[in-house]
């Protein structure tokens, strides 16, 4: 037992590893079998009680939790919950807590767009927001971006809807961790829908106005930061993807 923990804890990114194969395990297209997962998930949490880094594995498994949660990637829920079961016997409450708030966000955050879309049926964009509880989810600066009025109306009306169902509460809106479905018109003949991360809905919509746009315009008009917006563009002009054509 000494002298595995020894070799396990030779090298600093154990920890890390450990964290990402739990993520590719729990997310949608695993490869392990269903049969196979629970014997999986005990030898990840055997390992997780020899490695000295917990810390870093700990905040990097809420990073990919959060990550699956938010984009809907997770293989299923009951996996997940048996997963965090596994790890609450062996790291305590203290944090395995948050995971299971994290599930309750979620579930919370399901109900309350139902009676959000029962109550406004008049928009012709549809919305889905994920409300997180600050303190239960990994720590994530906010960047104020500039919403279209096609995105602006239906998320101020939700955030109307949430405030007069929660007083006192704050709701910000945090554009950098969501998707969006777009449906694009390239000509006359080919329409098709885009899946992308929001911050390229933002970007692809500011062609509803102009043919041609430059990088500042798409700052000025975005808000979205600089390195942000120039990974989100050049993946949009990526010639395998060719959603958008650059020059030079």
């Amino acid at each position: 037992k000494e002298a595995f923990e020894e070799f396990i804890n030779k090298e600093y990114y154990t920890s890390a590893l450990l964290a990402r194969f739990a993520n590719d395990i729990l997310k949608k297209g695993t490869k392990v079998s269903t049969a196979d997962l629970e014997n999986t998930f005990d030898h990840v949490v055997m390992l997780y009680g020899y490695i000295r880094d917990k810390d870093i594995f700990e905040r990097d498994y809420q990073m990919y939790l959060a990550s699956r949660l938010l984009q809907n990637l997770s293989e299923s829920e009951q996996s997940e919950r048996s997963m965090i079961g596994k790890l609450k016997n062996e790291a305590g409450y203290h944090w395995t807590s948050k995971l299971e708030d994290m599930f309750k966000d979620i579930q919370r955050s399901k109900e309350l767009m139902d009676g959000f879309k029962q109550k406004h049926t008049d928009f012709h964009t549809e919305l889905n927001v994920s409300v997180c509880t600050t303190g239960a989810w990994p720590e994530a600066s906010i960047q104020p971006v500039k919403v279209p009025s096609d995105i602006g109306m239906v998320s101020e009306a939700f955030k109307t809807y949430y405030l007069s169902r929660f007083s006192g509460r704050k709701l910000r809106y945090q554009m950098n961790k969501g998707k969006a479905d777009v449906q694009v018109q390239f000509n006359a003949k080919c329409k098709k829908i885009l899946t992308c991360s929001t911050y390229q809905m933002l970007i692809m919509l500011l062609f509803n106005n102009k043919k041609t746009i430059t990088f500042k315009e798409m700052l000025d008009l975005t808000g979205i930061p600089r390195e942000e917006l120039e990974a989100a563009v050049l993946s949009m002009a990526h010639p395998k993807i060719k959603v958008m054509r650059k020059a030079p």
